[in-house]
């Protein structure tokens, strides 16, 4: 990426953040338009895309993203998000499943039992919040643990106390 790209990158990103969509999805454009190979372009353009309702083609622009760069955990993260937020769950859960396997975080693994407590797999959603909980300290960890220790005893599942060290 050249600096004229690159400085356009950041102005796109900083449109974003100022909440200008359709101006950094024009500057991410320009970009792409110039070298189609950039895969911070194309997240980035999925952001706005995400931004404005266009879902699809945010969803098709982290898969661009996705092949120019498979390693690139944004839009890994963003692709899964997308699909959560759209309730395709088992989609989202093989996304964060990646995100985890290539080195994901506590916030990783909190969206992961959002997931799995979706799809009904709760001892697992109460095992990724343990995970997240030895990573992070946030009240809404407790409040989320507790909300799924709740339903899983409403649908008499035994609640174990603590996550197997280590596993997902």
């Amino acid at each position: 990426m050249n600096s004229k790209e690159k400085a356009l990158l950041h102005r796109g990103m900083d449109m974003v953040r100022a909440r200008k969509f359709e101006p950094a999805l024009e500057a991410f454009d320009k970009i792409i338009a110039a070298d189609p190979d950039i895969p911070e372009a194309w997240n980035n353009r999925g952001v706005a895309l995400y931004s404005l309702g266009r879902l699809d083609d945010a969803l098709e622009s982290y898969e661009r993203s996705l092949a120019l760069d498979g390693e690139n955990m944004d839009a890994l993260r963003n692709k899964a998000f997308l699909l959560r937020s759209q309730r395709r769950l088992d989609e989202a859960l093989a996304a964060y499943d990646t995100v985890l396997q290539k080195g994901g975080d506590g916030y990783d693994l909190e969206s992961t039992a959002v997931v799995l407590t979706g799809l009904g797999r709760l001892e697992e959603a109460l095992n990724c919040l343990y995970l997240a909980r030895e990573q992070l300290s946030f009240e809404r960890l407790e409040e989320e643990i507790a909300a799924v220790k709740e339903l899983m005893e409403q649908r008499g599942i035994p609640v174990p106390e603590r996550a197997p060290q280590g596993k997902v």
